[in-house]
């Protein structure tokens, strides 16, 4: 539980890199050229490699209906909440303060639900854990930077956005407590925990970054597909190394 913990506050703090790259619209390109796709390939290798078959070790019946329900439960917050992931944040109405607040609301159920895949791939073990937040991290520093552009267009000033940022990402620390505390009382039902977090990554690698890195970088494509093909070749092969250690 301590590594998870540290774990969400590491990504908790990332909150803050808006800071340091926001106006800087050439960086944040770069950002999204290079690591998403390391992203996306970690956030499958995860889920493949180790993920799911952790969730159907557990139960071959209800596994894949946690996975199911992961996935399309995130499907459904971010119809809801159209906010759940802003890169850009070049929607005008995000740039409003009603706009900001919505974000900042829907930031904190992604977080939240951040916290909950954590804990869930540090109760798997520690190497899985790790990746996994790597992975988290790697996906929540163009964000961040990019809700950091939206409270800034709002007309809040650099510490509020500071502040309501890293308060809107420390529900993922949230989401870590739950976790422990709800595993305590479900004994040996964990694999829902591990399906509903191979489901959250599956749906953000495949219905966001995916879609991201396609629509923003077109012209490198063949780039980031093999990037994404070879971050998801070195988590499986570590995930399966220390498998058979």
């Amino acid at each position: 539980m301590v590594e998870a913990l540290i774990a969400s506050l590491f990504i908790a703090l990332l909150s803050m890199v808006g800071a340091l790259f926001f106006g800087e619209h050439h960086r944040l390109r770069g950002v999204h050229r290079f690591i998403l796709p390391v992203a996306v390939g970690v956030f499958l290798g995860v889920t493949f490699f180790e993920l799911v078959p952790e969730t159907l070790a557990g139960s071959e019946t209800f596994g894949p209906i946690a996975i199911l329900i992961g996935f399309l439960g995130f499907y459904l917050f971010s119809h809801i909440l159209d906010t759940y992931h802003h890169h850009h944040g070049d929607d005008h109405d995000a740039c409003t303060q009603n706009g900001a607040k919505k974000l900042l609301i829907g930031d904190a159920i992604h977080n939240l639900a951040d916290g909950v895949v954590i804990a869930s791939a540090f109760m798997i073990n520690p190497v899985v854990g790790l990746l996994t937040t790597v992975g988290i991290a790697l996906h929540e520093i163009p964000q961040e930077i990019a809700e950091f552009g939206v409270l800034r267009a709002a007309h809040y000033s650099v510490k509020k956005a500071i502040l309501l940022n890293l308060l809107s990402a420390s529900t993922v620390v949230l989401g870590v407590l739950l976790t422990y505390l709800l595993k305590g009382g479900i004994g040996n039902y964990t694999y829902i925990f591990t399906g509903i977090a191979a489901g959250n990554l599956l749906y953000i690698a495949t219905a966001d970054l995916i879609p991201e890195l396609r629509h923003s970088h077109r012209d490198h494509f063949t780039q980031s597909f093999i990037v994404t093909l070879l971050s998801a070749t070195f988590i499986g092969t570590i995930i399966t190394f220390g498998h058979n250690l």
